[in-house]
C-alpha cells in the first residue's frame, strides 16, 4: 500500500474513533502523533523520532533561537533518514500560506539532500479543511485565469508550486522564508502528488486527514535566494 494512503487511512480513522469516543475537545497537531508515529513506525519497522533537527537549515542557521526541525523522522540503524513528515491542524482559522510554505520547502530539501520519503498532513474538521482548500491562503491570486494552489488536489494539471518566481502575492512569503538563509539552495519548483483523504466521503462536522507526497522531480533547477534578483539582499 502507498505509505501516504495507509497514513491517510490511519490518522483519519484514529480521529474518528477518537471522535466516537467524545474527545475530539482534545484535538490539535500535537494530538495526533500517536497515529502519526505509530503509522510510520508500521510502514518502516523502524522507530520513529519526533522534532528532528534539520539536516540542511539547523547547520547553517546562525545567531539564539530554535534551530528548525522537522515534525516526525524515521532513521535506520546507521542514522540514514528514511522518512520525514510535517503535520498541520487544520482549524476553523484554517492554515497560513507562510506555514505551509514554509513546511513545503523544509520536507523538499531533506529529500534532495537524502532521497528520503517526504510528507506532508493536514488534519481537521472536513468543514475547515474545505473551506482552507477554497481559501485564497491556498489557492493564491488568479494568474492567466487559474489558481496556482498550494497543493494537489486532484487528478487535473496542477503547475508545480513555483518557488524561484512566486505570483505576487506570494512573493513577500518566500522573501520573509528566505532571509535567514541567503546561501541554502532551494530547488525553483516544488512537487506534491495526488492528495489522498480519509474518510473522503465524510459529514462536514466530522474529521479527516490528507496527505501528500512532497519531492522535486530530476533535474530540477536549483538556486540560492542571495544570487536571486527577487531574493538578494539590497
Amino acid at each position: 500500500m502507498d505509505p501516504s494512503r495507509r497514513l491517510a487511512e490511519g490518522v483519519g480513522s484514529w480521529l474518528m474513533h477518537e471522535f466516537s469516543c467524545n474527545r475530539s475537545g482534545l484535538f490539535n497537531e500535537k494530538y495526533m502523533a500517536a497515529p502519526i508515529s505509530q503509522v510510520l513506525a508500521a510502514q518502516y519497522g523502524l522507530p520513529v523520532t519526533s522534532e528532528y533537527r534539520h539536516p540542511v537549515l539547523a547547520p547553517a542557521m546562525t545567531g539564539p533561537g530554535r534551530r528548525p526541525e522537522v515534525d516526525f523522522a524515521v532513521l535506520d540503524d546507521q542514522r540514514m533518514l528514511m522518512c520525514v513528515l510535517e503535520s498541520k491542524w487544520c482549524g476553523g482559522s484554517g492554515l497560513s500560506a507562510s506555514d505551509v510554505i514554509w513546511d513545503l520547502l523544509r520536507l523538499e530539501l531533506v529529500f534532495h539532500l537524502t532521497v528520503s520519503d517526504a510528507y506532508f498532513l493536514i488534519a481537521g474538521k472536513r468543514r475547515d479543511v474545505e473551506r482552507y482548500f477554497n481559501s485564497k491562503a491556498f489557492t493564491g491570486q488568479v494568474y492567466r485565469g487559474s489558481h496556482r494552489r498550494l497543493l494537489k488536489l486532484d487528478s487535473r494539471r496542477n503547475p508545480r508550486l513555483r518557488v524561484d518566481s512566486p505570483q505576487k502575492d506570494r512573493l513577500p512569503i518566500f522573501r520573509s522564508l528566505f532571509a535567514g538563509f541567503p546561501q541554502i539552495s532551494f530547488a525553483s519548483r516544488l512537487s506534491t502528488s495526488l492528495c489522498y483523504r480519509y474518510p473522503a466521503d465524510v459529514p462536514l462536522y466530522q474529521y479527516q486527514a490528507c496527505v501528500w507526497r512532497v519531492f522535486s522531480p530530476p533535474r530540477t533547477p536549483r538556486f540560492k535566494p542571495d544570487e536571486h534578483a527577487l531574493f538578494r539582499s539590497p
